[in-house]
């Protein structure tokens, strides 16, 4: 079953860009770590439900200078402020990443990509590659071995509102599109189309204080097809 996993929302300064959510949102937050020669670093924003949403910056200025892919594409993509990055969903079982894996000509990766706050790296298990997906509006798919150690369930800070869980994301395109690409419906994961530009747009969280609406700019240049 195809679950949200998470969104990834850039900024131009990490802590900013955090300070920022956590003030509009009242949602709480911990350090989520670095992602190794990538130059990238995030903090995470647990929505509830299995769900979170990570706040991602370059902070290596050496790797983007040095022509560092990723980090290049973050710094570009946010040089004008805040932009909800992408996001990415999750499925039950590594059978079906590896049949979702066929379907779409991808492989499955498994490599160590977060390095966590306490300094152990995370396995991410995924197809197909995440920033590819993102480039063109369409999310990637990750297998969570160990639900228990999932981003969303550790414990945050400086909060003031309890997430219960994302109610809604609005993307662009078409709703016809997104089934097409999911292979399921894509109504029954709460996804609202305003048939503009591919991406994400906007998001809710609902909160036991209510409905939360977190809206960026979208990520330019998206075209819905890998």
């Amino acid at each position: 079953m195809i679950h949200i996993d998470h969104v990834c929302l850039g900024t131009r300064n990490l802590w900013e860009g955090t300070e920022r959510l956590r003030a509009e949102t009242g949602l709480g937050f911990y350090e989520g770590g670095w992602f190794p020669k990538l130059g990238l670093a995030n903090k995470i924003f647990p929505t509830g439900g299995d769900t979170y949403i990570e706040v991602e910056s370059v902070v290596d200025v050496h790797e983007y200078e040095s022509g560092n892919p990723a980090a290049r594409f973050f710094r570009d993509k946010c040089r004008d402020g805040d932009v909800f990055i992408g996001w990415c969903a999750r499925v039950d079982s590594r059978e079906e990443l590896e049949q979702l894996a066929r379907r779409l000509g991808s492989d499955v990766f498994e490599t160590g990509l977060r390095q966590r706050a306490d300094g152990t790296l995370g396995v991410a298990i995924r197809t197909p590659e995440t920033i590819p997906c993102w480039k063109v509006g369409l999310p990637n798919f990750f297998y969570v071995a160990d639900i228990t150690k999932h981003p969303s369930r550790m414990s945050t800070q400086h909060g003031t509102k309890t997430p219960l869980g994302l109610s809604w994301l609005e993307l662009g395109g078409t709703e016809e599109e997104m089934n097409d690409y999911l292979g399921m419906s894509a109504a029954s994961l709460n996804l609202r189309f305003n048939g503009g530009a591919h991406g994400l747009h906007a998001m809710g969280v609902s909160t036991t204080a209510g409905e939360v609406e977190i809206r960026r700019n979208v990520l330019s240049g998206t075209t819905g097809k890998l």
